[in-house]
């Protein structure tokens, strides 16, 4: 069994790190939901130097009550999210959409 001490970049130990991007790409081949979110901050904003389609899958949390109905956010929208893996910062979460905002 692993020492949890051993691992501290995990959502809820050290390195709990949000992050607001933007949707570049929801064609998940998975058909999970996920996008391809710009982080600011994070992502270089030069799209020659990081192509979209280099981004990370940002996977969504799904509302346990109606996950039925759930559709990814839309290219354009900015998203607020955290990263599981702390600093490391290769595996996005999306939480929600922040409406009104434009990239």
């Amino acid at each position: 069994m692993r020492n949890p001490e051993d691992n501290q970049d995990v959502a809820g130990r050290n390195g709990f790190v949000w992050w607001v991007g933007v949707v570049e790409a929801r064609n998940d081949p998975l058909k999970l939901g996920r996008c391809q979110v710009r982080i600011f901050g994070w992502h270089n904003e030069n799209s020659v130097i990081l192509p979209t389609k280099d981004l990370p899958w940002a996977q969504a949390v799904i509302p346990l009550n109606n996950s039925k109905n759930f559709s990814a956010p839309r290219v354009g929208e900015w998203v607020l999210g955290f990263f599981m893996d702390g600093e490391q910062a290769q595996i996005p979460v999306m939480l929600g959409v922040l409406p009104g905002l434009k990239p």
